[in-house]
């Protein structure tokens, strides 16, 4: 690979080197197949030619979208399935699309589509990530990408009302693929065994971040983490493969609970001005016990001094004559 090429993508959260599927799965190939190339995570999708992540730069050039960068990858002598036999490369190749046929209608609905997911989660996500003043509009582009995706994989608009998106269509075809993905791994650490292939790029981008991204709505997250073994594959590949790039905005990270993610974005404002009463209730008592405190040492040192006092008073020369 030349020197200076080097992949931009969205940087990452919740222990993911990446918020963005395509990004992730790009990502996936660099690191299977140890191409050494540099990573910007700190990325403008503006710049890209195409305003989307990822895209790759090699001098001037610039590949945009996942197709392009691997098929540079593999001009320049890194194939993701190039320890595959030809049975095992047409398998991956039919498995990968029909994953994809599965699992994208469904990831492309509840991160952009959905309403309360989009505007409480993925827009900020992705505003965050965006610079200013772009970052008011650009998050709305995969949006309206989502709506032609959910048209034509999911058979409903998105700009119909609620009531007439078939989301639990998608989450029961998505159910049933984790069900047979958790049986074609088994216990294998790959899905072809002992080496790596587009699959597990494609599953892993899928999965990691439906499993870890925090949704109001989000059917299909609890049915992956009944899956332990594509838990398992999530985590090791996070661990092993991405240990330098995982990134986390939030230092100590606590599953939700169930009722935590059923709550409205008022009731969750609610609870955390209830929270934030409650440390400055606390704070305020602290400082008023330490005043206390001050008060009650100052109030004994005086007390002390005034029992030291004997109640005469000696003249000058009564002291004179105790002198001489």
């Amino acid at each position: 690979m030349q020197l200076g090429s080097k992949l931009h993508v969205y940087k990452g959260e919740w222990g993911l080197p990446s918020i963005d599927f395509e990004c992730l799965r790009a990502l996936c190939l660099l690191r299977f197949t140890r191409c050494p190339m540099e990573i910007e995570t700190n990325a403008n999708p503006l710049r890209s030619g195409t305003g989307k992540l990822p895209y790759l730069q090699i001098g001037n050039d610039k590949f945009h979208g996942y197709k392009d960068i691997k098929r540079i990858l593999d001009i320049e002598g890194y194939p993701v399935d190039a320890h595959l036999n030809t049975k095992q490369k047409h398998l991956s190749i039919t498995y990968s699309n029909w994953v994809f046929t599965q699992l994208h209608a469904y990831y492309h609905y509840y991160l952009y589509g959905e309403p309360n997911n989009y505007d409480t989660t993925t827009r900020g996500l992705y505003a965050k990530r965006t610079p200013f003043p772009f970052n008011f509009y650009y998050p709305s582009t995969y949006q309206r990408e989502a709506c032609d995706v959910v048209q034509v994989l999911g058979g409903f608009d998105i700009n119909d009302k609620l009531e007439k998106h078939e989301g639990d269509y998608l989450a029961a075809n998505a159910k049933k693929c984790v069900n047979l993905l958790s049986r074609k791994l088994g216990r294998k650490v790959w899905f072809f065994g002992d080496t790596y292939s587009e699959l597990d790029a494609i599953v892993y981008s899928y999965l990691a971040i439906i499993y870890h991204i925090t949704l109001p709505n989000n059917p299909l997250q609890n049915h992956i983490k009944g899956c332990q073994n594509l838990v398992n594959f999530i985590k090791r590949i996070t661990k092993d493969i991405f240990r330098n790039e995982c990134y986390s905005s939030i230092k100590m990270t606590k599953a939700p609970s169930q009722s935590d993610t059923m709550l409205t974005p008022s009731e969750r404002k609610l609870m955390e001005t209830d929270l934030n009463t409650k440390i400055i209730a606390g704070v305020g008592a602290v400082l008023a016990m330490g005043a206390f405190a001050a008060w009650r040492g100052i109030y004994t040192q005086l007390t002390r001094s005034s029992t030291d006092y004997d109640g005469i008073d000696y003249e000058d020369d009564d002291i004179d004559e105790v002198l001489d």
